[in-house]
């Protein structure tokens, strides 16, 4: 009975999903690169084979549409992305049997390349959990903006996901 009625609900979230308008949670809408003559910023990130980083697209009512995996272009990640307007990128990586998932969003700059570095870092865990699991273990994302011979620290805003009926936004975390 049990298997009948998750089989059920699934079926029903898919026709809704398809009603909704919003079939683009099925197939994926991608990032739309600026073209050669478009103004535009780079974004980059040193090749990891086991992180990737995805250009998050939306619908015309904010509700999350898709995703474009960036490609590796030798030793790094990279690709030119839209100006003027908010990006909201997901970073990934698995090491070892743990998932670090970060999105975050910044406004990037005509001109500007902006380098996505990661880290990851352990603290001892407290209470009763510490007998099952010693440590808690954290990951996160800094981007770094470089125009001309200047680089700083880009200010990223770390983002969660919020769910509602057929749609997925990322909003600001608190």
């Amino acid at each position: 009975m049990y298997k009948f009625r998750k089989f059920v609900e699934c079926v029903l979230l898919a026709g809704a999903l398809l009603l909704s308008g919003c079939n683009s949670i099925l197939y994926g809408k991608q990032y739309a690169v600026p073209q050669p003559g478009e103004p535009s910023a780079t974004v980059r990130m040193k090749y990891d084979r086991n992180a990737r980083l995805d250009a998050m697209t939306f619908n015309d009512k904010g509700c999350y549409a898709g995703y474009t995996t960036l490609l590796a272009n030798g030793d790094y990640v990279e690709s030119p992305v839209a100006v003027g307007k908010e990006l909201i990128l997901t970073y990934w990586s698995q090491v070892g049997g743990m998932q670090c998932q970060v999105p975050f969003s910044f406004a990037p700059e005509k001109g500007a390349t902006y380098t996505v570095v990661s880290g990851s870092w352990s603290e001892p865990r407290k209470g009763a959990l510490s007998v099952i699991s010693p440590d808690q273990h954290f990951c996160g994302v800094k981007v770094v903006k470089k125009v001309g011979g200047q680089e700083s620290v880009e200010p990223v805003q770390q983002l969660r996901i919020k769910t509602g009926f057929a749609c997925l936004k990322f909003v600001k975390k608190s």
